[in-house]
C-alpha cells in the first residue's frame, strides 16, 4: 500500500512539473514570437519619420550570477532623449554601471531617441554633429551582460515631433494671463530663454513619455506588469552604478515602496531620472501633458510666473501625486552622472554645488576624485583642465580619440 501511495505521488509531481516547464517555454516562445513579429515589420530607411525596432539577444551561455530575492521581480529599463556623443561618452558608462548592475535582475530595455543629426549651439553646450545610429549599440551590449533581456527602440525624426506638437507648443509659446504676461513660460526664471527651453521642454517630456509607452505596449502584448522601472538619460555619463532594486546602496526590501531620484541639480527637485515602482514611475513618465492644465491654474494662483518650469512642475504637482500613491520619494546620496554634450564635453559640475542645489554627501561618497572617477568609467583620460562654460558649468573635454 505504502509503494502503491509513493507511486502515485511521483506521477502527479510529474505531471505537474511537465505543466510548469509547457507553460514556461511557452510563454519563452510568446515573447520570441512578439519580438519577431514587431523585427519583420520595421523600416529603417531614411523615409520613415517615426519607426520602431525590437529586438532580443539569443540565448547563449549564462553569466554567473548569485540571484537575489528581488531577481524574482520584473524590471525595465527605459531610455530616452538626445543621444549626444553616445558611443564615446555615454555607451560606455551605461555598460559599465546601467546594464552590468542590472543584469542579475534580467531587466529589459525599452528606448526612445530623437533621430537628429545636428544640434546647434545653445544652452546644450557648443553644438555638432550627431549620430542617431550609434544607439543601437545597445543592442550587443545587452547581449554581452543579460542575453534574456528584450530590448526596444523606437524613434522620432524633427518633422514628426513638430506635426504631433505644433499646436500645444504655440499655445504655450502665445498663452498669456490677465497680466499680460506668459501664462506657459516661466518669465520668472533667468535662465529660461524663449521660446527654446519651453520648446524643449516638450521634446524632453515626449521622449520619456515615447519610451514609457513603449515598455507599456509590450507589458500589453505578454500580458505582465513591470514590477519596478527606472527611466534614464541617453545623454549623460553615469559615473556611480544604478542597481534599480537598490536605493543608496541598500537592497530594497519586499515591503518598502521607494523612488529614487538624483540628489543634485535640485530647483528645488532633480527633473533628471527615477526608479521607482511601476505606479509611481508612470505619474512622473507618462502624466506630464494631462497634468499641465491643472498645474498651470495651480501657479497662477499661487505662484505667478513660474509657468511650466520644469523641475517646479515636479515639486508641485508630479511629486505630490507619486506620493499620493503610498511612494517614499528617496534623494540617493550616491548616485552621480555628468552630462554629455555633442563636442564630446562632459559638465563635471553637475554633481556638486551649492548645498541647495547638490547633497554634500553625493561628491563624498565617490571614493575619488571626480574626474578620476569619469576617466576611469570611460577608460581613457581626459583633456586640458575643466573649463567654465558659464556662471553654474564646468566642461572637461574627453574626445574619444
Amino acid at each position: 500500500m505504502l509503494i502503491t501511495v509513493n507511486t502515485k505521488y511521483i506521477t502527479v509531481g510529474l505531471l505537474l512539473a511537465c505543466s510548469i516547464i509547457c507553460a514556461l517555454l511557452q510563454g519563452r516562445l510568446l515573447r520570441r514570437m512578439i519580438l519577431l513579429a514587431d523585427d519583420s515589420e520595421s523600416d529603417t530607411g531614411g523615409k520613415g519619420i517615426r519607426n520602431h525596432e525590437s529586438w532580443q539577444v539569443s540565448p547563449k551561455a549564462l553569466h554567473s550570477v548569485n540571484m537575489t530575492s528581488s531577481a524574482a521581480k520584473t524590471c525595465a529599463i527605459n531610455l530616452y532623449g538626445l543621444p549626444r556623443a553616445f558611443q564615446s561618452l555615454a555607451l560606455p558608462s551605461i555598460i559599465q554601471n546601467v546594464i552590468r548592475p542590472n543584469a542579475i535582475n534580467n531587466c529589459d530595455y525599452f528606448i526612445h531617441y530623437y533621430y537628429l543629426t545636428e544640434e546647434g549651439a545653445g544652452r546644450s553646450g557648443e553644438g555638432g554633429q550627431i549620430k542617431p545610429e550609434e544607439v543601437l549599440l545597445l543592442r550587443q551590449a545587452v547581449q554581452d551582460y543579460s542575453p534574456n533581456s528584450v530590448i526596444r527602440f523606437c524613434y522620432d525624426k524633427e518633422e514628426a515631433f513638430w506635426n504631433q506638437f505644433k499646436p500645444l507648443i504655440d499655445k504655450i509659446r502665445t498663452t498669456n494671463a490677465t497680466n499680460g504676461k506668459f501664462l506657459y513660460f516661466p518669465w520668472r526664471s533667468p535662465s529660461y530663454i524663449y521660446p527654446v527651453t519651453t520648446d524643449n521642454i516638450v521634446k524632453m517630456w515626449h521622449s520619456i513619455q515615447s519610451a514609457w509607452n513603449l515598455m507599456a505596449e509590450y507589458e500589453t502584448l505578454t500580458t505582465r506588469k513591470f514590477d519596478r522601472i527606472a527611466m534614464l538619460r541617453l545623454d549623460v555619463v553615469y559615473i556611480t552604478p544604478i542597481n534599480v532594486f537598490h536605493v543608496n546602496q541598500r537592497e530594497l526590501r519586499d515591503d518598502e515602496k521607494v523612488a529614487l531620484v538624483p540628489g543634485f541639480g535640485r530647483h528645488p527637485v532633480s527633473d533628471r531620472l527615477i526608479v521607482g515602482p511601476r505606479d509611481a514611475v508612470e505619474i512622473w513618465a507618462a502624466q506630464r501633458f494631462e497634468r499641465l492644465d491643472a498645474h498651470i491654474q495651480f501657479v497662477r494662483r499661487n505662484h505667478p510666473g513660474w509657468g511650466m518650469h520644469s523641475e517646479k512642475y515636479l515639486n508641485w504637482s508630479i511629486f505630490p501625486a507619486i506620493r499620493d500613491t503610498g511612494t517614499t520619494i528617496v534623494e540617493d546620496d550616491h548616485l552621480c552622472f555628468f552630462r554629455a554634450r555633442v563636442d564630446e564635453s562632459v559638465w563635471i559640475s553637475d554633481c556638486g554645488g551649492w548645498p541647495v542645489f547638490a547633497r554634500p554627501s553625493i561628491l563624498n561618497n565617490l571614493g575619488g576624485d571626480k574626474v578620476q572617477v569619469l576617466e576611469s568609467t570611460l577608460g581613457r583620460k581626459c583633456l586640458g583642465e575643466a573649463q567654465h562654460v558659464s556662471w553654474a558649468f564646468v566642461a572637461l573635454q574627453c574626445p574619444a580619440g
